[in-house]
């Protein structure tokens, strides 16, 4: 048409739809006719998952969320059970010390204990335990005259028996007339090796405790009693004339 001109100009870029937030921005001035109408409120997005935003997720943060390194958290070892206390029927004896002197020292009655020959020491322990007797089970030939003088010089009487396979009738009786003594108590019977000692036992369990043959030798064999060995077996022998002869 007449009067428009034939070249075109620069083409106008259409206002944008939401103004820039940030330094020099501004919002646009109210409608004509609204001088009392307070500025339109400008609502910004929500932040995007996993983004930045203006507002903290982790409030009293002073960093804003930013916290560094992930802390691994702390784990608390489990607690290790404590075993249970073993029951008394369960917890094996204790073991009592034999006393100072006195090998093989075993308790067979009331006011009666057994074993092997006492050393120096062992007489002293037996002082100091108010022994009053001693009983030697010795064989033929032993020496009974050092033995009744380390007895007597700690006020112990000492009653030596001869203990053989010949003489096992007399020394028996013997043996059990001593045992039978109450005054004659506390009393310490021993011999040199336990085999004299263990044929004596049996035949006391046997004769005075009225003990079957099994219920004796499992009495006597922890005192000495054996049928093993020359003497043993000549022992053996023995106790079965004199109990075949009563």
């Amino acid at each position: 048409p007449a009067g428009l001109p034939t070249t075109p100009g620069p083409l106008v870029s259409p206002a944008p739809v939401v103004p820039q937030v940030g330094p020099g921005s501004f919002l646009p001035p109210p409608a004509s006719g609204g001088a009392n109408r307070p500025p339109p409120e400008v609502l910004l997005p929500d932040p995007i998952p996993g983004g930045q935003s203006s507002r903290s997720l982790f409030p009293g943060d002073p960093a804003n969320g930013v916290l560094g390194a992930p802390v691994r958290p702390q784990t608390v070892e489990p607690a290790i059970a404590q075993q249970p206390p073993k029951s008394a029927t369960t917890q094996k004896p204790a073991t009592a010390a034999a006393p100072v002197g006195l090998p093989g020292y075993v308790r067979v009655k009331e006011g009666v204990a057994t074993g092997r020959k006492p050393t120096l020491e062992g007489f002293d322990t037996l002082k100091t335990a108010s022994c009053r007797t001693a009983v030697y089970l010795h064989a033929a030939v032993a020496d009974v005259a050092a033995v009744r003088d380390l007895a007597s010089t700690r006020g112990i009487a000492l009653v030596a028996i001869e203990t053989t396979p010949e003489k096992l009738a007399a020394a028996i009786e013997g043996f059990n007339t001593v045992l039978a003594d109450q005054p004659a108590r506390p009393i310490y019977v021993f011999d040199d090796d336990g085999v004299r000692a263990g044929a004596l036992w049996y035949l006391h369990f046997r004769t005075v405790d009225s003990m079957n043959s099994d219920a004796a030798r499992i009495r006597a064999r922890p005192l000495g009693f054996t049928a093993e060995g020359e003497e043993g077996k000549a022992f053996a022998v023995a106790i079965q004339h004199y109990l075949e002869s009563r």
